[in-house]
């Protein structure tokens, strides 16, 4: 059985909600600089973002930790860029947790993720990609125009 990815309009509020927040941390981060997930995390902390990366094979560091459980309490944004066949595991970690607000990146996102977090009442977004709302640059900004001009950003 192929289980279809299930269909929510995602709204600018929801991703306010997710952006006020500055600190969040960052499920499948890479140790590799030249990676997706590396040059999000560049990204959000040029624009004054407090991160906590999260990948197993990191050495524990003040911003590096090595699981979801290893956050502390008062995170409660994370942002997953995980390989597909990850994410509903991180996502069950992360609802567990309590963490309320939850951005699967849309390389990540698989229908059984998308299923568990709407179904968890947590503030899941899904389908975008984080650089479309967060002052996109080169080719991201270049999404995000076109994006806007044939209405295809949240309202």
């Amino acid at each position: 059985n192929v289980v279809k990815r299930p269909m929510k309009t995602i709204t600018a509020h929801q991703i306010e909600t997710f952006l006020n927040c500055k600190t969040i941390a960052i499920a499948g981060a890479s140790r590799n600089a030249q990676s997706f997930s590396a040059q999000v995390a560049t990204h959000l902390k040029k624009l004054g973002f407090n991160l906590f990366l999260i990948n197993p094979n990191f050495e524990q560091a003040e911003e590096k930790i090595t699981s979801i459980n290893a956050l502390s309490q008062d995170v409660n944004n994370l942002l997953i860029i995980t390989p597909k066949s990850q994410t509903e595991a991180v996502l069950k970690q992360a609802i567990d947790k309590g963490i309320k607000n939850i951005w699967i990146q849309q390389t990540a996102d698989t229908p059984e993720a998308i299923k568990l977090g709407l179904e968890s009442n947590i503030n899941l977004i899904y389908g975008q990609c984080i650089f479309m709302f967060t002052q996109p640059t080169g080719i991201h900004k270049f999404h995000y125009q076109l994006k806007k001009l044939f209405g295809g950003l949240p309202r």
